[in-house]
C-alpha cells in the first residue's frame, strides 16, 4: 500500500507541474501589460499635439515612468513568489531567485534609463517648438524602436528563464516518476503474490476444517441414532414385561368374573322352564 501511495504521489505531482508549466505559458502576466504601458507612454510623445506637450513637465513625466516601473517591479515579485510556490521544495529556490534577480535589475535598469532619455527628448521638444522639431521626433521614433527591442529582450529572458526552471522541473519530476515505477512494480508483484499465496492456503486450510467438521458431524449423529435405537428397544422390552406382569395380575379376576356370569345365565335358565 506504501509503494501504491508512493507512485500516485509522484503521478499527481508530475500533474500539477504540468498544469503550473501549461499556466504559466496560458496565465495573464501583469508585468509584461505595465511594460508595454510604459513603453507606450514614451512612444505616445511623438503624436502628442504641441499644446499637449507644451503643457506636459518633464518632471510629471517623469513621476507617470517611475510609477509604471515601481508597478513593474512589484508585479514581477509576485510573479516570482507565485512560480517559487508552483515549484515548492522541488527546486534550488535560491539560485532561481538570483537568476530572476538579475534578469530584473536589468528591466529596471533599462526602464529607468529610457525614463531619463524621455525626460530629455520632452525637454529638447519644448525647446524647439517654434522652430523645426522634425528632427527630435525622428530621433524619438528611432529611440522607442530600440528601446521596444530591448523591452522586448529583457522580457523573453526572464519568461524563458521561468519556462527553463519548469521544464527541467517536470523533466525531473517524470523521471523520479519512473524510477519509482522501476523499484515499486517489483514489489507491488511480489505482494500479490504473496496475498495469492496466503489466500490459498486459507481456502486450503478452511476446506480442510469443514471435511473435518462434516466428518465430525456424521459421527456425532450416528452416536446420536444408535442411542435413541437403544432407547426405544428399552422402553419396547420395559413395556412388554409390564404389559405380562399385567396380564399375570389381571387373570384371577377374569376367572372369577366368568364364573359368576355362568352362574347367573344358569339360574335364569332355570327360572325360564319352571
Amino acid at each position: 500500500m506504501k509503494a501504491v501511495a508512493l507512485i500516485l504521489a509522484l503521478a499527481v505531482i508530475t500533474g500539477c507541474n504540468a498544469r503550473a508549466v501549461r499556466q504559466a505559458d496560458a496565465s495573464p502576466v501583469p508585468w509584461e501589460d505595465t511594460v508595454d504601458r510604459f513603453w507606450q507612454s514614451i512612444s505616445d510623445l511623438t503624436q502628442k499635439a504641441d499644446g499637449v506637450l507644451e503643457e506636459l513637465k518633464a518632471s510629471q513625466l517623469s513621476r507617470e515612468l517611475d510609477t509604471l516601473i515601481t508597478d513593474t517591479m512589484a508585479e514581477l515579485s509576485t510573479y516570482r513568489d507565485d512560480i517559487q510556490t508552483k515549484l515548492g521544495p522541488y527546486t534550488d529556490a535560491g539560485q532561481l531567485t538570483q537568476d530572476l534577480q538579475l534578469l530584473f535589475q536589468r528591466l529596471q535598469k533599462d526602464m529607468i534609463d529610457a525614463k531619463d532619455r524621455s525626460a530629455d527628448y520632452l525637454t529638447e521638444l519644448k525647446s524647439m517648438m517654434e522652430q523645426n522639431s522634425d528632427d527630435v521626433h525622428a530621433r524619438i521614433n528611432t529611440y522607442t524602436r530600440k528601446l521596444k527591442k530591448r523591452l522586448n529582450t529583457d522580457t523573453e529572458e526572464i519568461r524563458n528563464t521561468v519556462a527553463t526552471y519548469l521544464g527541467e522541473f517536470q523533466s525531473r519530476s517524470s523521471q523520479n516518476l519512473e524510477a519509482a515505477k522501476e523499484h515499486v512494480v517489483p514489489y507491488i508483484q511480489q505482494a500479490s503474490d504473496t496475498a495469492t499465496k496466503k489466500l490459498s492456503d486459507i481456502s486450503s486450510q478452511l476446506r480442510v476444517q469443514a471435511e473435518g467438521l462434516g466428518k465430525q458431524l456424521e459421527t456425532q449423529a450416528e452416536g446420536i441414532r444408535t442411542q435413541l435405537e437403544a432407547t426405544a428397544q428399552d422402553l419396547r422390552t420395559s413395556l412388554e414385561g409390564k404389559i405380562d406382569e399385567l396380564t399375570m395380575l389381571l387373570a384371577p379376576y377374569g376367572t372369577q368374573l366368568r364364573e359368576k356370569f355362568e352362574a347367573i345365565v344358569d339360574q335364569v335358565k332355570e327360572t325360564t322352564t319352571a
